[in-house]
């Protein structure tokens, strides 16, 4: 319906203001869904919009409704780090809470505390991924072998939490470990322009040299990709020279 096309792109561009007039007059929108099953909140997630996040849940939005891949809107803040929405959600009893997602955020208080609690780590897997590989998570992606520290690694370079990189690197992570698309945590700081942590996993002896599963293509090309022209420059010139 119209309004609800409405009222999904007004949580995209965090018009506040018409989320609320909008619901309002028809509460019933806060369960308005769009493609890919993406409600008005999990726009609000990726986005970090934190005012729309916090008008749908008090109008009663669902914390844990899923997209067509399985995330809620928590996990899909903390994938995307949108740190203000997560935090809120977190707030209004969001469950998901994860090494994967506290690595995602930058939490490294929390990344070191399950660490070093010993748990289990298999149970902080990933909830929005298959159990077996597709077209966007490869066999050899770190979800998929169950390297769940691995994978924190991956999530943690991708929104540049260089800390937490750091740690879980001294705490037996593989630094070219795989996430989506087969993609590494390079490929995703270069692509996200997270230059400090490119600089900082390129010192560490992550390889150059890896390309993608789903496009080929390799962390400078990523980097282009994302219009970080200097990062991608940076990681031709250190592969020709390695």
């Amino acid at each position: 319906m119209a309004s609800e096309v409405e009222f999904i792109e007004a949580a995209k561009k965090g018009d506040a203001a018409k989320i609320g007039s909008m619901l309002k007059a028809d509460p019933g929108l806060v369960r308005a869904v769009g493609e890919h099953l993406k409600t008005a909140l999990h726009w609000a997630a990726e986005r970090d919009h934190a005012g729309v996040a916090a008008a749908l849940v008090e109008a009663g939005a669902d914390v844990e409704a899923r997209t067509s891949w399985g995330a809620s809107p928590f996990e899909w803040a903390a994938t995307m780090g949108s740190s203000r929405v997560a935090d809120l959600l977190l707030a209004r009893s969001a469950t998901g809470f994860t090494l994967i997602t506290a690595a995602s955020l930058g939490k490294l208080s929390e990344v070191r505390r399950i660490i070093e609690s010993g748990k289990d780590l298999l149970a902080d897997r990933r909830r929005d991924a298959p159990t077996a590989p597709d077209d966007h998570w490869p066999a050899d992606s770190a979800h998929i072998r169950k390297d769940t520290i691995s994978d924190a690694l991956y999530a943690a370079a991708r929104n540049g939490h260089q800390n937490v990189v750091a740690y879980l690197l001294d705490h037996g992570a593989d630094i070219d470990a795989k996430g989506v698309f087969g993609a590494t945590g390079l490929h995703w700081a270069a692509m996200n322009g997270h230059r400090e942590t490119v600089e900082f996993l390129m010192k560490r002896g992550a390889n150059l040299t890896i390309r993608d599963s789903r496009f080929g293509a390799t962390t400078e090309e990523w980097a282009q990709e994302g219009g970080h022209s200097s990062i991608a420059a940076m990681l031709r010139q250190a592969k020709q020279t390695a």
